[in-house]
């Protein structure tokens, strides 16, 4: 899958990624995968998850519903 993400934006550097699980502990799971690799994923992409209505930057402390992933500057 990061490989995916790495070509897509190398296709569309001015885009967000929109993920979600099939189900909610899919969801979890690619939280967990977020979460393990934050310090990693952060130096290259913003992350963003979905709580409450509203987007916010990720954070491992909260339940996300859904993630954004966009590419830094």
């Amino acid at each position: 899958m990061v490989l995916t993400i790495f070509k897509f934006f190398e296709k569309y550097p001015d885009c967000y990624v929109y993920a979600t699980g099939s189900t909610h502990s899919r969801t979890r799971l690619y939280q967990m995968g977020i979460n393990k690799n934050l310090k990693e994923i952060s130096q290259l992409f913003d992350v963003y998850g979905f709580t409450n209505n509203s987007w916010e930057t990720f954070s491992g402390l909260k339940k996300y519903d859904a993630f954004l992933v966009r590419q830094k500057k």
